[in-house]
């Protein structure tokens, strides 16, 4: 009877850490330094080599161990795609600010007028490792595209941290991509040189193993 007992815990545990958690990053609205003088059209594209390959699903934003270091996926909140819920941010944090903005496909390859800028974040790089604490490891290309298809700016951001809240973690990739200087001036129409893409080298994005073994006070923006 006890071994049942304990086989029974066990599998429970294993399907608890198998449905994994699930993160919220829809509501992840960056500071919007400036207000533009053209409108701002937002794509996101989800260049992950996991995703593209189809190892896993859109909706994958890290994994979690359990005490016997497997780990298991932890998916975005509402199941839908990583890049869904990115757009979501940045047209609120648009909006916040008074920025018209509006939401564009994957296939766009320009602004749809010479009043607008096209906002193309591709995400090379997005997920969390959660063990003794959390790590967040990004990395992602902004490029600005006029009416023309012209690219007046690209700039990569990446890097690898401690999470403690992960709203705040979002938020904070999110506004660094936007308070970019060459980001500002191509999306206010400043910039007229077209400049080249930008791109991220493989293995270069590393993680910070040390946030792993670090147990976080208190941690927020997990369902």
């Amino acid at each position: 009877m006890l071994r049942r007992c304990v086989l029974l815990c066990l599998l429970f545990s294993l399907a608890a850490c198998s449905n994994g958690r699930k993160i919220d990053y829809s509501q992840a609205y960056p500071v919007v330094p400036q207000t533009f003088a053209k409108a701002v059209e937002v794509q996101v594209i989800d260049e992950r080599p996991y995703v593209v390959s189809g190892n896993k699903k859109g909706h994958f934003v890290g994994l979690i161990r359990g005490s016997y270091y497997i780990p298991y996926d932890v998916n975005t909140r509402f199941g839908e795609p990583l890049a869904q819920d990115l757009q979501k941010s940045l047209l609120g944090g648009f909006q916040r600010k008074g920025v018209a903005a509006r939401a564009v496909d994957g296939n766009a390859r320009q602004a749809s007028s010479v009043d607008a800028m096209l906002l193309s974040i591709r995400v090379r790089e997005w997920k969390s490792e959660s063990f003794m604490g959390v790590v967040l490891t990004h990395a992602l290309t902004a490029d600005v595209l006029d009416s023309q298809g012209q690219r007046l700016a690209s700039v990569p951001v990446q890097g690898s941290s401690s999470v403690y809240d992960f709203t705040d973690s979002g938020k904070a990739i999110l506004s660094s991509v936007l308070t970019q200087q060459q980001v500002r001036q191509a999306l206010n129409g400043e910039q007229v040189e077209v400049v080249e893409a930008a791109e991220i080298e493989e293995g270069s994005v590393r993680r910070d193993p040390a946030g792993l073994f670090t147990p976080p006070i208190a941690r927020d923006g997990v369902f």
